[in-house]
């Protein structure tokens, strides 16, 4: 198999953007769902909350493309506006008289709107956020923000920034078999080096330091071994999340991608871009929904390598249109040899965005419009999501090296590109279970 599309969402819910080339991190593609937006708008409990393709599907009607400057800092993501010329029904767009819960978008097109990818959070408000229910500290981008979203949907839009907010991995089966990097080893390493030189120890500069640690570590575990006092367990780091739904990564495949499409009529496209996937294998070689049963995936790069001075610099790439699936990308000119594997740990559950006209910010017209129906006829396959039906997987980044040892790159960063190979080099006897709380 290979890998056919790689797909970053700097802004949740908006349009996705292709990339040929990404950096991959615990938390996902670089930059990806660092940002997303609130409204009070249809909150029954009068606060905010996120704003998603299933029950905001205006927010198709925005694109996104990635850029820096010159001097190739300052990243930022560029998010367009595209107001919808008439509603699927074929009703012209009219602001007046909107319903309360109606939402009727701007008619007129809005400059795009220039975003920061690394604001600083000094200046930024707090934000208490609640996505799925998985809690996390985020931070207010500020009133020009605010204003422009605001401006084109028409009611009070909030954006907030993932910061160094972390949201928990809530569902036990999507973390099973996920090992995280321990904070303890990571502080030994940074204490062990700091720019390429060895740093000496507290104990190296005062040995009396080094005696009463000892007696009292030794001290310690005598009181264990007595049972005067119960030893805690060992620390043990989660995985967690930035704005992504349920884990930081989503796989789908083309192969079953056509199995889908044999259910419309002849004619009826249904592109990729629909399920918002990250990666995209072509499936080769395996059977439909064969991904079902995927537990892990190592992806070798094609033909790549670079060597340790291939520092990837970014350049700016734009498609023809703002309004086309490819809308711009902050890609990096190089790879990596390093074999990159995910751990597929979950099934996603599919919902309305599916729908969805990407063109309109309405559900689709004709078939497109019972996409989801049509796929739960045979794909609920899910005992723990009964109701919804399956398409892709949820993966985690595997973050030991390729031989099983933990990985010394301080950062933990990997690339992949599209035409990378693939191979299944785990599967599953059964199927996963769903186990996120009331999701």
């Amino acid at each position: 198999m290979k890998v056919t599309g790689i797909y970053v969402y700097p802004v949740k819910a908006l349009r996705g953007i292709a990339l040929p080339t990404a950096e991959l991190g615990a938390q996902g593609i670089r930059y990806d769902r660092r940002f997303m937006i609130l409204t009070t708008k249809r909150s029954k409990s009068g606060q905010l909350q996120k704003m998603q393709l299933s029950s905001f599907p205006e927010c198709a009607l925005f694109s996104q493309e990635m850029t820096t400057d010159e001097k190739g800092a300052g990243a930022s993501v560029i998010v367009h506006y595209h107001p919808p010329e008439k509603k699927h029904d074929g009703i012209p767009v009219d602001r007046a008289g909107a319903e309360k819960n109606r939402i009727i978008m701007s008619p007129v097109q809005h400059p795009p709107l220039q975003i920061p990818l690394d604001p600083s959070i000094r200046s930024l408000k707090k934000l208490d956020v609640d996505l799925h229910g998985s809690h996390a500290k985020g931070y207010r981008m500020g009133d020009k923000y605010d204003a422009w979203f605001s401006a084109c949907f028409g009611f009070d839009v909030v954006l907030v920034y993932i910061g160094d907010g972390q949201r928990k991995v809530l569902g036990e089966t999507l973390k099973t078999g996920v090992t995280v990097r321990s904070k303890k080893a990571k502080a030994t390493k940074s204490a062990k080096t700091a720019k390429g030189k060895s740093v000496p120890s507290v104990t190296d500069k005062f040995w009396p330091l080094a005696v009463l640690e000892l007696l009292a570590a030794l001290w310690l575990e005598l009181i264990y071994a007595l049972g005067i006092r119960k030893k805690p367990p060992p620390e043990k780091d989660e995985p967690w999340l930035t704005f992504s739904d349920c884990a930081p990564f989503l796989v789908t495949a083309e192969s079953s991608l056509r199995n889908v499409r044999a259910r419309m009529s002849e004619g009826v496209d249904v592109p990729m871009y629909k399920f918002r996937p990250n990666i995209v294998v072509d499936g080769d070689g395996e059977e439909e929904w064969a991904e079902d049963y995927w537990g892990e995936l190592t992806v070798r790069p094609n033909g790549v390598s670079a060597s340790a001075s291939d520092v990837p610099s970014l350049v700016d790439s734009r498609a023809s249109s703002p309004g086309s699936e490819i809308d711009g990308a902050l890609t990096p000119k190089s790879g990596t040899a390093t074999p990159v594997k995910l751990l597929l740990t979950s099934n996603c559950a599919r919902c309305t965005s599916l729908n969805v006209d990407y063109k309109t910010g309405t559900r689709a017209a004709g078939e497109l419009g019972e996409l989801l129906g049509r796929l739960a006829k045979d794909r609920r396959v899910d005992p723990g999501t009964k109701y919804s039906p399956v398409f892709g997987r949820y993966a985690f980044l595997d973050q030991r090296g390729s031989d099983g040892e933990d990985e010394e790159e301080e950062e933990d960063i990997v690339r992949i590109a599209v035409g990378d190979e693939v191979t299944v080099t785990r599967r599953n006897a059964e199927r996963t279970v769903w186990d996120w709380p009331d999701l």
